[in-house]
């Protein structure tokens, strides 16, 4: 058993996101691409002497005991058996409340971490399940760089992920709370069968080809756009900057500008800066959590 591991987690942005009226369970359906990008935090996973242990230390947006990392060690505690003593500091650069799916993210790859530090014989498929019992989205974390994902989240159809492309990433205001966001798109849609629906096939044809041709769309953006003005604004510097394609990231506020050029995405983040906002720029992943 090795006494610390180090893993990275990943930023995803949704490409596509369609968000289908709130279901009989209490939940919203989706159908959407997931590309995991090289934003990323660092996690370090130590084993303590003190049995049944958890220390976690990071920069977080609500207490330890309610992120996702904690959930996931008591997940795999429970299935495992395993309860050695832990300790995990977290190194968060994925922005709360931005659309990225840094907890989703951060729960993945603790679950990778304690895998590979244990050995508790956690086979891929009983991770995926593991996954899915933390976060709807944890199961892309556990299994891809780029898919077609559906359902609540947890059906995800791997892609092969693209590397001819950079991102620009800005950052608009304050972050937004997912339940507002839903709130605010079933006050808007009570009908939702206006939006564009490309299907599961149509969708994964699109990704790999002309990205200006590209037929995506993110349900949350039109309403919550309209709430907060910052948002259309930064798609549209990222328009104006040459962006082949722009749009929020899962329900805001990150913004995202894909662009074929390197050198013109560099040039599209400093202008962003200058107007104000925070902009990065990142790259497509082929894999969501590694160990380091």
């Amino acid at each position: 058993m090795a006494d610390k591991v180090r893993v990275r987690a990943a930023a995803k942005v949704n490409l596509h996101l369609r968000v289908y009226r709130r279901r009989n369970d209490g939940y919203h359906g989706i159908l959407s691409i997931f590309q995991a990008i090289s934003l990323t935090d660092s996690i370090v996973i130590r084993s303590l002497k003190e049995s049944d242990t958890i220390e976690i230390g990071g920069n977080f947006d609500c207490p330890a005991r309610e992120t996702t990392i904690y959930k996931a060690v008591l997940a795999y505690r429970e299935v495992t058996g395993i309860r050695t003593g832990l300790s995990i500091s977290v190194d968060k650069r994925i922005p709360a409340g931005a659309g990225l799916g840094g907890g989703s993210s951060d729960a993945a790859a603790v679950l990778v971490g304690l895998e590979a530090m244990l050995q508790g014989g956690l086979m891929p498929v009983a991770a995926q399940g593991l996954g899915a019992s933390i976060g709807s989205d944890v199961p892309f974390f556990l299994k891809a760089g780029a898919a077609v994902v559906s359902g609540r989240g947890e059906e995800v159809s791997p892609l092969d992920s693209r590397d001819d492309y950079r991102l620009v990433l800005a950052f608009p205001g304050s972050a937004v709370p997912t339940a507002w966001a839903y709130s605010l798109l079933d006050g808007e849609r009570p009908d939702d069968s206006a939006e564009p629906d490309p299907g599961r096939e149509e969708l994964a044809a699109a990704y790999g080809g002309d990205i200006r041709r590209w037929p995506f769309a993110n349900s949350f953006e039109g309403p919550i756009g309209r709430a907060r003005s910052e948002i259309p604004r930064a798609k549209e510097l990222l328009a104006i900057s040459g962006a082949s394609f722009a749009a929020m990231s899962g329900s805001g506020n990150a913004i995202f500008g894909v662009f074929e050029d390197e050198a013109r995405a560099l040039v599209a983040a400093a202008r962003l800066r200058d107007a104000g906002f925070d902009a990065c720029v990142s790259s497509p992943l082929a894999r969501c959590s590694a160990l380091d």
